[in-house]
């Protein structure tokens, strides 16, 4: 249960009122939104890209110098995932496993393009975590038929933004494919939250905020409660 549902909601109306930019200034804004995502999300991943550095590649395709190939073309993947992902919320498109298997091949287009879409058939594990909260291989298909069962009800049950944190706890605990599960993830989460009005959020990839992304997502699959998370996502829709 996300504490201050009412204040989320009334927050949700103030923002309505600031929807009268023109549409210069409404693009510059969705820009600069869009780059911090493919930011932050990447850098959660582990690129060494800066903000700057992503602005350069995605608006100029240019460079500094010295940087990753992959990570450049995991930028340029994210950038296109974003794109993909806000225009199926701003056409209300009602999540299928086809929508989540496309999200997650543009993702994984350039940087890994041999698994994007593919449902894993390994068992994979966190980093440095002794047990797996993961899906084991078999029962991938199910439990995505079960979150896409459960997210049908849910979008018009929960609020908002406890139905996007549970959407984005849901599927990176069912973890279906070898790589691009987090950014998959924060996707769906905003897809949830622009589909209803909400704004699109970050997690900020410093070490503090990463590791208490990362911390409290474990936590919750340790114990089956999301409910952590939840207020996580809840306190980041509050900041935006």
């Amino acid at each position: 249960m996300i504490n201050n549902e009412d204040k989320l909601s009334n927050l949700r109306k103030e923002i309505d009122k600031y929807r009268s930019l023109d549409k210069q200034q409404s693009d510059l804004l969705n820009q600069d939104i869009r780059i911090e995502h493919v930011w932050s999300s990447n850098a959660i991943e582990g690129s060494k890209l800066g903000r700057f550095e992503i602005e350069e590649i995605i608006n100029r395709g240019v460079t500094s110098g010295g940087e990753s190939i992959r990570d450049i073309l995991a930028a340029l993947d994210l950038a296109q995932a974003y794109d993909y992902t806000l225009d199926l919320a701003n056409r209300d498109a009602s999540l299928t496993q086809i929508i989540i298997r496309d999200i997650n091949k543009i993702v994984l287009t350039k940087s890994n393009p041999e698994w994007g879409g593919i449902y894993r058939e390994v068992e994979v594990h966190p980093a440095g975590v002794k047990f797996s909260p993961y899906a084991e291989p078999f029962d991938i298909e199910p439990k995505m038929n079960d979150l896409i069962d459960w997210s049908r009800t849910a979008k018009d049950t929960l609020h908002p933004v406890k139905y996007a944190a549970d959407l984005h706890f849901k599927f990176v605990t069912i973890h279906p494919f070898r790589d691009g599960n987090g950014r998959t993830a924060r996707l769906l989460m905003n897809f949830a939250l622009a589909e209803k009005g909400y704004p699109v959020i970050n997690i900020k990839p410093d070490k503090e905020s990463r590791d208490d992304y990362l911390n409290i997502l474990l936590d919750g699959q340790k114990n089956n409660d999301p409910s952590r998370f939840e207020e996580l996502v809840a306190n980041t829709v509050k900041k935006r």
